[in-house]
């Protein structure tokens, strides 16, 4: 893993829609975890992981403010059921930090603001029911995510990376995503190609000539 260099592979997946992935692995997808608002180009970033253990969402905060740019927070909020963590104040925090995108495995609220700020937020849904300031067991910064849905689950830790759009959400450990980038790029590639001859011929009104 040190021969990583990971601030290029982060860019290098900036290039690649989440789609393209999809079609090479399921490893890393997170099936119900969905952008609030429209999501038109990929975003990518390491993960910093929050597991909260109560309605107590101090460590919330915290990790806004210790967390580096272009990270991507991700919460496992799902002890929480139907509260929302997430909503437009703390959108507006990891707007000041420099976070490029925020992952709720949970519930975000606020929705329409999130919309309006045009920050990536990924969430399993939205709720108007919210947390409030409780002196309950704190969560923990740093610890490993297990992300359940049904019979998957999914080990989401510290230092993996998040790869995120409108068509949802994959994180893959260093490893993975290294060793998935050539094949990513080369589909990618290849879509990319074929969607443009047949865009270009249907704009022109010259599909025929494809076929």
């Amino acid at each position: 893993m040190d021969d990583i260099d990971i601030d290029t592979l982060i860019e290098n997946y900036t290039g690649i829609a989440t789609s393209t992935i999809g079609h090479l692995t399921e490893v890393g997808y997170l099936p119900d975890i969905k952008a609030l608002s429209l999501c038109t180009h990929t975003v990518a970033g390491k993960v910093v992981t929050v597991v909260l253990n109560s309605d107590n969402t101090e460590v919330i905060n915290q990790v806004l403010i210790q967390a580096q740019p272009n990270d991507v927070l991700c919460i496992d909020a799902q002890v929480l059921g139907i509260k929302a963590c997430w909503g437009a104040l703390r959108t507006c925090a990891a707007i000041y930090e420099k976070l490029a995108g925020v992952i709720v495995i949970g519930q975000a609220t606020d929705s329409l603001q999130i919309q309006q700020l045009g920050f990536p937020v990924f969430a399993q849904g939205v709720s108007a029911v919210t947390t409030f300031k409780s002196n309950d067991t704190k969560g923990v910064l740093g610890a490993d995510i297990r992300y359940r849905f049904g019979a998957q689950t999914t080990l989401i830790r510290s230092g993996d990376i998040a790869i995120m759009d409108n068509d949802g959400v994959f994180v893959l450990p260093l490893e993975v995503a290294q060793q998935l980038l050539p094949d990513c790029q080369d589909k990618h590639q290849q879509d990319e190609t074929k969607f443009r001859l047949f865009f270009d011929a249907y704009k022109n009104n010259q599909l025929d000539l494809l076929f």
